[in-house]
């Protein structure tokens, strides 16, 4: 049976068709291409398969995402976003902004992958960046994410490519690091690494927008 609100409200609507849980959590998956099953399995653990299954039906049938048959010689078929699905770029980072001082500590169990650290680079630029062209790489105990930061987009780049700016750190310390505000106190106290152009690190100092005041309210433990 389908779940629904049942009220005739645009927001009422939407969670209708993305406010299952981990719903949000594949797009932000297939934000960033197509995705094999196997792939979105290892990338959401510990979701459990018949959940993955039932989420990408769902998804599928209220034209977020699509499946299609890979191009021979490959074999298998693929998961990707519609049109409709990438326009929830925006709803994401806007949860991303929202959820900053939620990730102030991390949970001892709480995963973690560089390709979310780079969404959160995305959520988190400012949206007027004229003449900027910054190849970033952070570098995190989980692995490294490099993306180029040009002032209409943000895109994912092979992980050898030469950067402009290397930040090295926790994924804490490097999340802290998109307040440009905190820069200078998590390297005066030996958390985060700097190496690269001065001149592009000072642009980069530009390109954030510093964190909001506001704080999160204590959270309950879980049950």
């Amino acid at each position: 049976m389908v779940r629904s609100y049942g009220q005739y409200c645009a927001l009422a609507k939407s969670l209708d068709v993305v406010g299952d849980r981990w719903s949000l959590l594949i797009v932000r998956e297939l934000l960033a291409g197509p995705q094999r099953y196997g792939d979105l399995l290892t990338a959401l653990a510990p979701i459990a398969t018949d959940m993955l299954a039932s989420r990408l039906r769902d998804l599928e049938s209220d034209d977020v995402l699509t499946r299609r048959e890979l191009a021979r010689p490959a074999t298998g078929r693929v998961y990707e976003l519609t049109e409709r699905g990438r326009a929830l770029e925006d709803v994401i980072s806007a949860y991303i902004r929202w959820g900053r001082p939620l990730i102030e500590t991390r949970h001892p169990d709480d995963a973690v992958r560089p390709q979310w650290i780079g969404r959160a680079v995305r959520a988190h630029v400012r949206p007027d960046r004229p003449g900027v062209d910054i190849v970033l790489r952070l570098v995190m105990p989980e692995g490294p994410w490099v993306g180029r930061i040009g002032e209409r987009e943000i895109e994912d780049l092979d992980g050898d490519v030469a950067a402009d700016i290397t930040l090295t750190g926790s994924a804490e310390t490097l999340m802290a690091a998109t307040d440009p505000d905190r820069v200078v106190a998590l390297q005066e106290a030996g958390e985060l690494a700097v190496d690269g152009d001065p001149a592009a690190l000072a642009a980069l100092s530009r390109v954030f927008d510093p964190a909001p005041a506001a704080t999160a309210g204590k959270r309950r433990p879980r049950r």
